[in-house]
């Protein structure tokens, strides 16, 4: 058979419902739709828990010591490389340093004075102060201090010195987190002296960044040396392993049912046509004619069904999450959505080797 008359016949068994593509077609959306959509639903969970993570400031570690923080290799930290399968190419994103510089007294509270900081310009980015911010002329304070003061960004506060220009506030709840920067003024200052503490956000959490903490400590005669780390906020634990989380979730092998059903899809459908595929061998048509009839048949009940099975988790994730994360969710379906494309076929190619000539008068007399 020429490939226009294979074409021609593969359409008028679509058309005419012998193939059964809508069938076919709504059973393996269902399937591939729901265990996609589980595998999502375990993912998005994973990405909830990471934001609570960087939330919470678990992400940020401390290595403190009096005055034996050099603030250029604070800095430089975050030009460090991962090289373990844990870590990302940069997992320190973001650095600072801070230093202890006496108190501040506020004509709103006289008789409380706050602790005052000297903060290296990079702290903005590991409290998560806007460009903008940063690149106003002031203080930073915490969002707790501003809520108790009545103050925003942009107000100024009356102190014993002077006024004061509140340039940024930074998001610091009570939570369990480290809370000496709470009620603090934050004045941003050029990386110069020695600091007290150099302070970190790992994403993704691992160990063996944080160890690199370590190397910003400098030996002071008489003092103990600073190498004990600590976490901002330890409430939700000291480790967060998603990666590993990631690719040991349950839901994962789920995903393997879109394939493994698109082949039984074929294999039945075509084992219930077996008396016309027979029939068809036992007139002379070549069997690879007949292969390639039930291969474009195949094709157009699967490809829709898995393509329609895409546009719907991309659409579910777009709703759920946005469309910045869609693309991405998406995306981690998608191999196994286009396995069950080959599945389907070599569900039929199995289907077809099952049926032989020989056979005909046998499926014939046990027809049903």
């Amino acid at each position: 058979m020429k490939f226009p008359s294979i074409v021609s016949e593969s359409w008028r068994d679509i058309v005419s419902g012998t193939t059964r593509a809508i069938t076919c077609a709504v059973i393996l959306f269902a399937v591939a739709l729901t265990a996609c959509l589980f595998d999502l639903t375990s993912i998005l969970a994973m990405q909830e828990q990471s934001r609570q993570w960087l939330a919470s400031g678990a992400a940020i570690h401390i290595i403190a010591g009096d005055k034996q923080i050099d603030p250029a290799d604070c800095n430089t930290l975050t030009q460090a490389t991962g090289s373990s399968e844990r870590t990302t190419a940069h997992p320190i994103t973001a650095t600072g340093a801070l230093r202890q510089t006496g108190s501040i007294t506020l004509s709103a509270m006289s008789s409380s004075p706050l602790d005052a900081w000297n903060a290296t310009p990079g702290m903005a980015d590991v409290l998560g102060i806007s460009m903008t911010r940063q690149a106003a002329t002031g203080v930073w304070i915490s969002s707790q201090l501003a809520q108790t003061l009545h103050a925003r960004e942009g107000d100024d506060l009356a102190t014993a010195h002077g006024s004061m220009h509140i340039a940024g506030v930074f998001a610091w709840p009570d939570d369990s987190r480290d809370q000496r920067i709470a009620y603090a003024i934050l004045i941003p200052t050029a990386s110069s002296g020695p600091y007290d503490e150099c302070w970190a956000t790992i994403t993704p959490d691992n160990p063996d960044a944080a160890s690199l903490l370590n190397a910003t400590a400098v030996a002071t005669p008489g003092s103990a040396p600073a190498t004990q780390t600590k976490q901002a906020n330890a409430a939700l634990g000291s480790n967060l392993d998603l990666a590993a989380s990631y690719r040991q979730r349950a839901t994962r092998t789920m995903l393997c049912a879109t394939p493994i059903t698109a082949m039984l899809i074929a294999i039945v459908s075509l084992r219930a046509r077996r008396i016309e595929i027979a029939d068809n061998l036992h007139m002379g048509l070549p069997r690879q004619d007949i292969w390639k009839t039930q291969a474009i048949e195949t094709l157009a009940w699967s490809l829709p069904a898995l393509l329609g099975a895409a546009a719907a988790i991309y659409l579910f994730t777009a709703i759920v999450s946005g469309r910045s994360n869609a693309l991405t969710l998406t995306a981690t379906q998608l191999p196994l959505l286009s396995a069950a494309l080959a599945t389907a076929q070599i569900g039929t190619l199995m289907a077809m080797a099952s049926i032989q000539t020989k056979q005909l008068f046998a499926f014939f007399k046990n027809r049903q």
